[in-house]
């Protein structure tokens, strides 16, 4: 009867110690559990969830996701309260396409300070085409959103503004 599942297709990956200290040196960091086939962030319980990392096809993959869904939490009530993670915003509506652009920016700028950028860029960049094409009226959005992601990323980072002048 076992024969009948799918078999589900796994991969090993080595950690990549850069994107672990980024993880790893987060202020106030949320609880990250390992589980189903969705990531997601939760800000009723302060936790990411994703999925087995052997379930992403390559190394890089796993910590574009993990950094996107860190990204969200930084937004979290007990961290930078970002009004679209504090406020529940419906899918697909303004509110929530903006932090979808803050969580992928913010993770292309953690990518790229990990080192992995080359690995993981088209898929984001499509990823945010995706997002602009819904708020294509506003203008200003996508600065707004890089300005939220790059404080997110430093928030994550635990970069001061006196260190950035430095």
């Amino acid at each position: 009867m076992l024969d009948k599942l799918p078999k589900i297709e796994t991969h090993e990956h080595d950690p990549i110690e850069a994107a672990e200290r980024i993880i790893a040196g987060m202020p106030n960091p949320p609880e990250i559990q390992y589980a189903g086939s969705k990531a997601f962030y939760s800000p009723i319980t302060d936790r990411i969830t994703l999925p087995p990392r052997e379930l992403f096809t390559s190394a890089e993959e796993f910590y574009a996701t993990a950094l996107h869904e860190t990204v969200h939490s930084s937004g979290g009530q007990k961290r930078l309260a970002r009004d679209s993670i504090v406020e529940a915003a419906p899918f697909g509506s303004p509110m929530y396409s903006l932090e979808e652009l803050i969580a992928e920016m913010g993770a292309a700028f953690l990518c790229a300070e990990a080192g992995i950028s080359p690995a993981v860029i088209e898929n984001q960049a499509a990823y945010i085409q995706g997002w602009l094409k819904k708020l294509r009226d506003d203008r200003k959005l996508v600065i707004h959103a890089a300005a939220k992601a790059q404080k997110a990323a430093d928030y994550i980072l635990n970069v001061t503004p006196e260190q950035e002048e430095a």
